[in-house]
């Protein structure tokens, strides 16, 4: 491919958003989300040990890693994506003996590693097979039109290079997973000559991937659509389709229901959304949302959620990343100091507390729940937290009373002299007490 020499050389990606094409018409509605049939059978993979850790400034060690290993099994992640050909050296080294660890100490996870289309990459790729007999490639490329040009390669280079080095993958007895770059600025037609190589040379999934998160939840929902639609023209209905998405425009939750809504099958997710730039789709955040359709069509949930928090807690600390105040399970996700919230909450308790006393323990127990729930769209006993209270300028009686009950105290010993003392305290300061602040108050009634 030349040079560009006007600006009229320049090469426009497409559009999956907005762009019209005859091959795939723009969808005239979307699906509001995946059915609960659709979300029961949809998976999740970990980029976790991979796309995420290339957000972040240090690699963790091969004994954390296992470590978070072990606790995406525990939580029922059963594919994950754990390294990328990088060339010889230390990074090198470590992803092998994670895989190494992966194929000893926890075989039910399935690893894949990502390959480019050149013979180092296919070398590579044999060696990590050698050490995980279980191990899948997703053999990839470039294929947007941008992509190619600064490349130097036409969409002909490209496609030889998909056959050549799918087939010896497959040859190599390795499973591919046949992916692009920049799939959602890939236009129609070279998406269809793309997926045809991939099928035909023997991927057994396809991999989309929206590799800067310029999709929004139309294109998502058209590409993977399209996708589809090209796999059973292929006579490959049974095909798997993943879906690979970021952060940068805020959209990769939508984005990934509505791929989900349009035919595929699985996720690709990081702990927190850790990720190169604005950061990978969140695990979280997918996780708790399919957990729930699947839970309110009367289907089981496809994961143990109690181990959740703690699952996406001890992925942000091994690779140094802070727990944000806000955002789904942020730090304050269960936590309020508002009077009328603490009202209602502390109001929940007492009638589970006279439930109890009744003896109708079944009662007690949606009671309890409610208490948890009143104020919070996540139960906190269903992702392994508890929910806190503080005491601020926003607080009432009841705040110091719950705040006081969480403490493990009665709060029925609190005098209300003492209730108005810590509450002119905090508002006094105009800010939030809790911790070691109110230990000190409730330790002196």
């Amino acid at each position: 491919m030349t040079n560009p020499t006007r600006s009229g050389d320049v090469p426009v990606d497409f559009n999956w958003n907005t762009e019209p094409d005859p091959l795939s018409p723009l969808p005239e509605s979307l699906p509001c989300e995946p059915t609960p049939l659709q979300a029961s059978r949809a998976e999740v993979l970990s980029e976790c040990l991979r796309d995420g850790l290339q957000g972040v400034s240090r690699y963790p060690s091969i004994d954390a890693m296992l470590q978070y290993v072990e606790l995406l099994n525990n939580f029922g992640i059963t594919s994950a994506t754990v390294g990328i050909h990088t060339g010889a050296g230390a990074l090198d080294s470590t992803m092998k003996e994670l895989l190494a660890g992966m194929r000893e100490q926890f075989p039910a996870i399935v690893p894949s590693v990502l390959s480019v289309c050149t013979p180092a990459s296919l070398k590579w790729t044999a060696e990590c097979k050698e050490i995980h007999p279980a191990l899948e490639s997703v053999v990839f490329m470039g294929s947007s039109p941008s992509r190619r040009m600064v490349q130097g390669w036409d969409l002909d280079f490209v496609l030889r290079k998909l056959e050549t080095t799918i087939k010896q993958t497959v040859d190599l007895g390795i499973p591919v997973i046949g992916g692009t770059e920049h799939t959602t600025q890939t236009s129609p037609e070279d998406v269809r000559q793309i997926t045809r190589v991939q099928v035909e040379n023997g991927a057994y999934r396809v991999a989309v991937a929206d590799t800067i998160g310029v999709a929004r939840p139309a294109g998502a929902y058209r590409l993977c659509r399209f996708i589809r639609q090209l796999l059973d023209e292929l006579g490959t209905p049974d095909m798997k389709l993943d879906w690979h998405g970021h952060r940068d425009t805020g959209n990769a939750l939508g984005n990934a229901m509505m791929a989900i809504s349009a035919g595929a099958n699985r996720i690709h997710v990081v702990s927190r959304g850790v990720g190169e730039r604005s950061g990978n789709a969140s695990l979280e955040e997918v996780v708790l949302n399919l957990a729930a359709i699947q839970q309110e069509g009367g289907l089981p949930v496809s994961w143990n959620m109690s181990e959740l928090l703690g699952l996406i807690s001890f992925y942000q600390e091994m690779v140094g990343v802070v727990t944000p105040d806000h955002g789904v399970l942020g730090k304050r996700y269960s936590y309020t100091s508002s009077g009328i919230h603490t009202d209602a909450i502390l109001k929940a308790n007492a009638l589970a507390d006279n439930a109890r006393k009744a003896q109708d323990f079944p009662l007690e127990a949606k009671l309890r729940t409610m208490a948890r729930t009143v104020y919070s769209a996540i139960d906190p006993a269903t992702v392994g937290g508890t929910y806190s209270v503080g005491v601020s300028q926003w607080s009432g009686t009841s705040s110091v009373k719950l705040a006081c009950l969480q403490s493990g105290r009665d709060p029925e010993k609190l005098s209300p002299e003492r209730i108005d003392e810590i509450l002119s305290h905090a508002k006094g300061l105009g800010r939030e007490l809790e911790g070691e602040e109110l230990e000190a108050w409730f330790s002196q009634s």
